[in-house]
């Protein structure tokens, strides 16, 4: 029985081993196929990657035509200087920024006028746009406070009256052509009118034009050295977009100046000193310059106190010489009236009535 139990049971043991090689026969062939399938998978992965890098080996051009890795390099160098760039911008920025946060911390001109009771950061922060404020306004004002030395001392003459007078459009007109490009062209009676006014008046060109364009242009234009002092675009004030002239910075009596400009915004600030005429656009038979000189001499020779008196009346007129000159025409016919009654009255010598008439027109 018990030979029988241990047949029995080693008969069992064979049956479990040929159950459970027949289930690893079935299994063998899946493993093997998915083995396979994965060994095929990598390949096939592989290979588009061989491919690519040969087809990169075979064409190492872009689109545009050029060496991608020169192109690299390129983008590698322009990074790296572009970020230099920003390291230097950003210092000298630190630099600035401190040196004016020095000068507001210890510089006693800017903590004039503010209240001990705020708290340190305002006041800093109100000293620094007090600094940006004057700054700026040193930047629109002239580069001097006298824009004319002093008057000249006895025995030197000098002359009564001031004359500030434009250059451009009043003395010269500039032109611009394909063949000759840029040049100047002179008034007609422009010496005549310099040589008659000189007798008198101290002749001040003052302009908004660059010094480096006026300079060899009133060279050419004075050869006689009647034009006293020459005022350039540095010497104005810049206001509201524009370059304004003002004439109290001249160091002169002002009851005595006469400026002559065609735009009343270049004299806006002592409109009262101001004649503004009619622009000159390069008409050659122009006359003006002649009834200039004549109204400025005619001014002289009255001996006017106060020049203002008589500018503020012309300030009316948008062609104040011709309204002077139909002024001298009827005064010319009242002195012919009066020869006929009490004699002769040369015009230089009139007073009262008479030089108002022929100033004013009254």
């Amino acid at each position: 029985m018990q030979h029988f139990y241990l047949s029995k049971t080693a008969a069992a043991c064979c049956k479990c081993e040929r159950r459970t090689f027949k289930l690893l026969s079935n299994l063998q062939p899946s493993f093997v196929s998915l083995s396979n399938k994965k060994l095929y998978s990598s390949q096939s992965e592989k290979k588009p990657a061989e491919t690519l890098g040969t087809t990169r080996a075979l064409d190492p051009l872009d689109i545009f035509g050029e060496n991608k890795d020169e192109r690299r390099k390129e983008k590698e160098k322009a990074i790296k200087n572009l970020k230099i760039g920003f390291f230097f911008i950003g210092a000298s920025l630190m630099m600035v920024l401190g040196s004016g946060l020095y000068v507001l911390m210890d510089d006693n001109y800017y903590k004039k006028d503010e209240d001990e009771k705020d708290m340190y950061p305002v006041r800093l922060f109100n000293r620094g746009r007090l600094a940006i404020r004057e700054f700026f306004e040193s930047m629109r004002a002239p580069s001097y406070e006298k824009l004319l030395p002093d008057p000249l001392p006895y025995p030197y003459i000098q002359p009564p009256y001031t004359l500030i007078i434009e250059m451009t459009d009043l003395l010269v007109h500039p032109e611009w052509t394909y063949t000759t490009g840029w040049r100047f062209k002179k008034r007609p009676n422009v010496d005549h009118f310099l040589e008659q006014v000189s007798q008198n008046y101290e002749i001040v060109v003052f302009t908004a034009s660059n010094g480096f364009n006026v300079y060899p242009i009133l060279d050419s234009l004075d050869k006689n050295n009647v034009i006293m002092y020459r005022l350039v675009k540095n010497a104005t004030d810049y206001i509201d977009g524009h370059h304004v002239k003002n004439i109290d910075r001249i160091n002169r009596d002002l009851s005595k100046v006469i400026m002559v400009d065609w735009n009343a915004d270049s004299v806006k600030l002592q409109r009262e000193n101001a004649l503004v005429i009619p622009r000159w656009n390069g008409e050659d038979g122009d006359q003006q310059l002649i009834q200039l000189a004549e109204f400025l001499n005619v001014v002289s020779a009255s001996e006017v106190n106060d020049v203002r008196e008589v500018l503020s009346y012309y300030k009316q007129f948008d062609h104040p010489l011709e309204v002077f000159k139909e002024n001298q025409r009827k005064l010319l016919e009242m002195q012919e009236e009066q020869k006929q009654i009490s004699g002769t009255l040369p015009i230089n010598k009139a007073r009262g009535s008479w030089k108002d008439k022929y100033l004013y027109g009254k």
